[in-house]
This record gives C-alpha cells, structure tokens and sequence, in this order.
C-alpha cells in the first residue's frame, strides 16, 4: 500500500505541470474617460474624445492593458448620471471603477495656452480612490496633438511594467512566462532579480515590502503567444540568473 501511495503520487508530480509555468497573465483593466479641452478651442468640438480614443488605442496596442470598451462606458456614465468628458476625481473614479470591474481610471486635460499645448492625465486607483501617479507633456513647436498623445501613452505604459518568471535557462539564453498575448515584443529588455529578506517596520512589526537583489537583464530574441525566449545581457555572477526568478520590463 505504501509502494502504491509513493508511485501515485510520482505520477501527478510527471503528469501535473508546474504552476508557475501555467501562470495565465491577467491584463490591467483600464477605463479612459474623455479629455477635458481648455484654453483655446479646437476646430472640432469633439477634441477631448478623439484625445481619449488615440489613447485607448495607443494602450490596446501595446498589450498589457484590457481597456473598457466606449460604448459600455457611455452606457455606465449615462446610467449613473455622470458626465463623459471632464476630470473626474477620486470618489466618483473608485465608484466607476467598481461598476465597470476595473483598477484604473485615466482622466486628464488638453491645454492650448498662446503657443504651448500640454497633455496632463491623472491615472487613478479605484481600490484606494487615490491618484498614484499623473503624467505630463507639453511642446512649444508646431508638433501635432496626435503626436503628444502618443508620448503620454508611452509615459502611462512604463507606470505598468510587466513582471513574470524565468521558466528555463540554457547556457546564455532564458525562457520567460510571458509572450506576444502580454504585449511583449523583440528588443524588450527586463531587469532579472530575486527577493531577499522581508522588511518590517522596527516598531509595529508590519511587513513593509520584500527585498529585491537583481541578478541580471535580459533581452527578448524570439516572442511566442504565451512565452519568450531572452538572451542574457548582464549577470551579477556567472549562472546567477535562475529558474524561478522574477523578471520585470525596463522598456
């Protein structure tokens, strides 16, 4: 009986893949609220929604985000007696959020003061009903609106970056569980590291964070839909990068 009991469980450990590998990335869920226009007017009144467009679409692209779809979001705001363009703030942003099943709220504004034209957004967290971070750009030469847009969303893209795990390493190469359905692309790099010890606070003895000891970066080579392949760039010590470790998106 116990012979049976070791060699039934050997199987499931053969037949069972291991669960880091079969990790599924979950995409942030974002909502963008229309742009508020202020300052002098467009020639198309619809400004601030063509703003929130080329930054939903700027976002969908890059893969790490699930963005609420307009025409629901519309429906939500009008359900709710809620106006669609303007800066919301962070009571209204954690009440949307939680009819709409996201994390995060993007408002923001589009300024055209005398020769300036400026992009400000403001990315809410409707867990904490707090801003964690806003964003800015601004350019005093003829640059276009599109083209402003663009360098937030790259700004607002780098506030995410992508985190995973080193799932095989051989020689200077290095398989992470991360692929094209994640928005990873060729080129991308990561910093490699591992956690060290748990930081307390030395009075109330909360958890503060855990220490992270980087072993290394990576860049990605090849993209497959649910992994990719990575060359090893730099190694604190030879073989330092290892199966397990946890990688995390630089560009």
């Amino acid at each position: 009986m116990k012979r049976l009991l070791i060699i039934t469980l050997m199987l499931a450990v053969i037949t069972c893949p291991p669960a880091l590998a079969q990790a599924e990335f979950k995409k942030t869920k974002v909502a963008v609220i229309d742009f508020q226009i202020q300052g002098n007017q467009y020639e198309n009144s619809d400004m601030g929604a063509i703003v929130a467009e080329w930054l939903i679409t700027a976002l969908v692209k890059d893969g790490r985000f699930d963005v609420v779809e307009r025409r629901l979001l519309k429906k939500v705001l009008g359900e709710q007696q809620l106006v669609m363009t303007g800066v919301v703030n962070e009571a209204s942003a954690s009440e949307l959020g939680k009819l709409l099943g996201v994390k995060i709220i993007i408002s923001g504004t589009v300024m055209s003061f005398q020769n300036v034209l400026e992009v400000n957004a403001r990315i809410i967290d409707v867990t904490s009903a707090s801003i964690i971070t806003a964003e800015n750009v601004k350019s005093t030469t003829a640059i276009r609106l599109e083209e402003l847009v663009m360098q937030m969303a790259e700004k607002i893209i780098k506030d995410f970056p992508l985190e995973g795990y080193v799932v095989s390493r051989t020689d200077q190469k290095v398989s992470i569980d991360l692929g094209r359905y994640a928005g990873v692309k060729s080129g991308m790099r990561f910093s490699v590291f591992r956690e060290g010890s748990i930081i307390k606070h030395p009075k109330t003895g909360e958890v503060l964070d855990i220490e992270t000891i980087q072993t290394g970066k990576i860049e990605i080579t090849k993209v497959r839909n649910n992994i990719a392949e990575a060359r090893i760039m730099e190694e604190a010590a030879p073989q330092t990068i290892a199966y397990g470790q946890m990688v995390r998106s630089l560009s």
